[in-house]
Parts: structure tokens; C-alpha cells; sequence
């Protein structure tokens, strides 16, 4: 697996979307290189539903939440990405060669590479984390958004007001204010981190691209096109997850629909029920949780899925 440090670019090839200028640099590895509550006064936590992420398909690992609260996790393990630690957590997200979860009560804990910071929370009570490529962010109780990590395009850097969650991506960050209205911040070369008007549900930041859900249940995507992942078919759905080059969502029969780049299958989703569904970031793997708790992963995946029964 490439693992990203510091130089000026980085290509993604076999399909996925040429970066712009990154500041990260790659190692050698079998593959090219390869996230409620509406309104609330002030003076209120936001208490939107903590458990919001129980399996998050990172670059090229996965990790999931048990029923039981403790995290599994599976594929590349070279920072100890998919090594969690011990303890009930309420969700989950997997970035590049990190992974950060929150705790049942309340604290993120994250584990992978440490270096920009990225793995060293603020102390605090949170409802939502997200794990971007070299840096994470979080919602806090009082809605305030907390960012660590590297900073070089902005990403770390979050608006001011109450958010009910966070999805943090390459380079850039969006979250859903406590109005429903969407605020993306970092880079956004490609449009990524400009967001359309209107009232949100969720949001899900994926490499150059975003997508969210409306309150009719519409998915809207924006920034970068060039595999049809900014492209979502019609119909009404509850939940999305932008990856690479690919997105997927879940339809209200929970059946999952994806669209985008499909070199490896992973705009390929296996017939079946869905409670849950994250799209990787890296080249090509989507996960899923069914609704018997099972966990079904497609396209290229590092490592397969651990048996037993996950949060849903």
C-alpha cells in the first residue's frame, strides 16, 4: 500500500481521479495509491444519535462496530490502522493510515500514524468524527466543529456555529449546520467544498467530490465529475457515502445503488438489504452492513470482513 507522506503530487491511477498538488508523498505497495437533530437554541448540546458510523471503509482498510461496541477491523495494518483499541465505541470512520472512533462516552480515541497530529484528539465530549486522508474532524456536544491534523489547504480550519456532524475528505471538510444548510471548508479546486443551497440530512466528503442527502430524501452531489460519481440516479434515499471515484447510497428498501468509477467492481453492489454502506477512498472497495448484521464488502478489498453480527 502507497503510504502517503510528503511531496507535491499524487496520481491515483486504474480510473480514480488525478490529485491536484498534496503535499504527500507515497510508499510502495501492492496498489498504485491507492459520516439528529435539526435547530436547538444556543445555549443547548446538539444531541444528535452518536452511533452514526458503525463501519467506515477507509483507503485500504475497513473497520466496523460490533453489537457488543468494540471496533474490528480488517485490512492494511502497516500504522496500525486496523489495530483498535480495546472498549465500546458508538461509531467508527477510517481515513488513509489512520482510524478514529468515538467511545460510548463521548471521547474519540484514534490509532494509525501519528504523524501531522492527525491521531491526537482534543479532550472533550463529541457526537460525530470523521477521518479524512492527514487530517480528522469533529462535532462536539455543544455543535461546535474541533479539527486536527494537517492543515496545509484549510481543511483543519472549520467556520464558526453549531453542527450536528462532520465528513472530513482529501483535503476538504463539510458538515450540516443545526439549520440543515451545508458549510465545506478547504480545498476546493474541483467544487468540492461548494456546497449547493438548501436543507440536509447528511453529507458525506469523498476525495474531490461531495455528496448529501436533501430532506426529500434526494441525493445532490458536486465538485469533481470525471467518473460519474458527482451523477446520482433519481429516487429517495437514507444514507450516502462519497469514496474516490465512487459513490454509494441506500434506497429506502435498502437496497444499495452506487455510481462512478467501476474498474473493480465497486460500484458492483451484491443484491441484498442494508442498514449501512461507506464507499472507500482508496481505489476500489465498498462495505456495507446488511440488515441481519452482516457485513458484505465488494470491489477490491484488502482483507475480508470478520464473521459475526455488527451494529445496525
Amino acid at each position: 500500500m502507497e503510504h502517503l507522506r510528503a511531496v507535491s503530487t499524487v496520481t491515483f491511477e486504474a480510473g480514480a481521479t488525478r490529485l491536484p498538488s498534496s503535499g504527500v508523498e507515497g510508499r510502495r505497495g501492492r496498489h498504485a495509491c491507492r459520516n439528529s437533530r435539526l435547530g436547538g437554541s444556543a445555549s443547548e448540546q446538539i444531541s444528535a444519535p452518536l452511533a452514526s458510523g458503525n463501519i467506515s471503509a477507509g483507503w485500504y482498510h475497513t473497520c466496523g462496530i460490533r453489537t457488543n461496541g468494540t471496533v474490528a477491523c480488517w485490512g492494511d495494518d502497516v500504522d496500525g490502522q486496523a489495530s483498535p483499541p480495546a472498549g465500546a465505541f458508538a461509531s467508527v470512520s477510517a481515513g488513509y493510515a489512520h482510524t478514529c472512533g468515538i467511545k460510548t462516552n463521548g471521547s474519540v480515541a484514534c490509532w494509525g500514524a501519528k504523524d501531522d497530529g492527525k491521531t491526537s484528539p482534543p479532550s472533550g465530549r463529541f457526537i460525530s468524527v470523521g477521518a479524512g486522508l492527514l487530517h480528522t474532524c469533529g462535532t462536539k456536544t455543544d455543535g461546535a466543529v474541533a479539527c486536527w491534523g494537517d492543515n496545509g489547504h484549510g481543511q483543519s480550519s472549520p467556520p464558526s456555529g453549531r453542527f450536528i456532524s462532520v465528513s472530513a475528505g482529501l483535503f476538504h471538510t463539510c458538515g450540516i449546520r443545526t439549520d440543515g444548510a451545508v458549510a465545506c471548508w478547504g480545498d476546493d479546486a474541483q467544487g468540492q467544498a461548494s456546497a449547493p443551497l438548501g436543507a440536509f440530512t447528511s453529507v458525506s466528503a469523498g476525495l474531490l467530490h461531495t455528496c448529501g442527502i436533501k430532506t426529500d430524501g434526494a441525493v445532490v452531489c458536486w465538485g469533481s465529475n470525471e467518473g460519474g460519481q458527482a451523477s446520482p440516479p433519481l429516487g429517495a434515499f437514507t444514507s450516502v457515502s462519497a469514496g474516490s471515484g465512487h459513490t454509494c447510497a441506500i434506497k429506502t428498501d435498502g437496497a444499495v445503488v452506487c455510481w462512478g468509477t467501476n474498474d473493480y467492481g465497486q460500484a458492483s453492489p451484491p443484491v441484498d438489504a442494508f442498514a449501512a454502506v461507506s464507499a472507500g477512498s482508496g481505489i476500489g472497495h465498498t462495505c456495507g452492513i446488511k440488515t441481519n448484521g452482516v457485513v458484505a464488502c465488494w470491489g477490491d478489498t484488502d482483507g475480508e470482513p470478520p464473521a459475526g453480527v455488527f451494529k445496525h
